[in-house]
C-alpha cells in the first residue's frame, strides 16, 4: 500500500513534466491508452482476455463508473497540474476519501459521524489557505479542476462499493474499462480542441514521463491494490491514503523545485488531519 501511494503520489509532479510537451487532453489520452494495454496485459497473464467483458446486465454501471472514476478524473486532475502545479493539487484531489465519506450519507444513506464533520470544516480551512486568493497566486480554476476530480472519485468510489461485485465485475476489468474510457473522451475532447495535439511529438524526458505515468503510475498500482486488499482490510489500508498527496508534493519540490509558503503547508497539514479524521478507525 505504500508503494501504491507513492506511484499514485508521483503522477502530479510527473504529469506537469509531461504537459511541458503535450496538452492536457492529448497527454491523458496517450497515458491512458498505454496504461489501457498493461492492464490488459496483466489480465491475459492472470486470467484470460475474456474477463476484460462484463456481464450485459452490468454495462450500464460499469459506463458510468468508468467515467466517474477515469476520465472526468483524469482531466480534473490534468487541467489542475496545467493551471495550478503539482503540489496543490495532489493535496486538492486527495481530498477525495474524505468527499466519499461525505458522498456515503448520500447515497447509502450511512450516517455522518461528527468527525467528519470536524473533517470537512479542517479540509475547507486547509484548502483555503492553500489557494488564498490575491495571496499565494494560485489560479482557483486550477483548484476548482482538482476538486472536480476529487468529487468524482468519491462518488465512483461509493458507486463502486454499492454496486461492485467481484465475481462478476473483478478490479482489474473495472480498472482497464476507467482507462479506456479516458482515451476515448480525452482523446475525441482533443480532436476537437486541437487535433495536432494528439500527436506525441516528445523528447526523451517526455516519453519517459508518458511511459512512467501509463505504467508505473497506473497499471502497476491497479495490479499491487488488487494483491495488497486481499491482504489488508480496508480499514487498515486507509491509512496509507495520506501518503498520496505528501510525496506527490515531496517529489514536485525534487524535480520542479515547487515549493509551499508556511502558510500553505499549514493548510496541508489541515487536509491531512481531515483525511485522517474521516478515514481512520477510531479508538476508544
Amino acid at each position: 500500500m505504500s508503494i501504491v501511494a507513492i506511484l499514485w503520489g508521483s503522477a502530479f509532479p510527473v504529469t506537469r513534466i509531461l504537459l511541458e510537451e503535450m496538452p492536457p487532453l492529448g497527454a491523458a489520452a496517450w497515458r491512458t491508452l498505454f496504461a489501457a494495454g498493461g492492464v490488459a496485459l496483466l489480465v491475459a497473464l492472470r486470467s484470460g482476455l475474456g474477463q476484460l467483458w462484463p456481464a450485459g446486465t452490468r454495462r450500464g454501471r460499469l459506463a458510468l463508473l468508468a467515467v466517474l472514476g477515469g476520465a472526468i478524473f483524469v482531466i480534473g486532475m490534468n487541467l489542475g497540474v496545467a493551471l495550478t502545479g503539482a503540489s496543490i493539487t495532489s493535496f486538492v484531489t486527495g481530498t477525495y476519501p474524505l468527499l466519499a465519506v461525505v458522498v456515503a450519507t448520500v447515497v447509502l444513506r450511512e450516517h455522518l459521524p461528527r468527525p467528519a464533520l470536524l473533517a470537512l470544516v479542517a479540509a475547507a480551512i486547509g484548502l483555503a489557505l492553500l489557494a488564498r486568493p490575491g495571496g499565494a497566486h494560485v489560479q482557483l480554476l486550477g483548484v476548482a479542476a482538482g476538486l472536480m476530480a476529487a468529487f468524482s472519485f468519491a462518488v465512483y468510489l461509493v458507486l463502486a462499493r454499492r454496486w461492485a461485485d467481484p465475481v462478476r465485475l473483478p478490479a482489474l476489468t473495472l480498472a482497464f474499462w476507467l482507462l479506456v474510457s479516458s482515451v476515448v473522451v480525452t482523446g475525441l475532447g482533443q480532436l476537437v480542441v486541437d487535433p495536432a495535439g494528439l500527436v506525441p511529438d516528445l523528447s526523451l524526458t517526455g516519453w519517459a514521463a508518458l511511459l512512467w505515468l501509463a505504467l508505473p503510475a497506473s497499471a502497476l498500482p491497479h495490479s499491487l491494490l488488487i494483491v495488497t486488499m486481499r491482504r489488508l482490510p480496508a480499514n487498515r489500508a486507509a491509512p496509507f491514503l495520506l501518503l498520496m498527496p505528501i510525496s506527490g508534493s515531496v517529489i514536485a519540490a525534487v524535480l520542479l523545485n515547487e515549493r509551499l509558503d508556511l502558510l500553505q503547508l499549514a493548510g496541508a497539514g489541515l487536509i491531512l488531519a481531515g483525511i485522517a479524521a474521516a478515514t481512520l478507525p477510531a479508538r476508544r
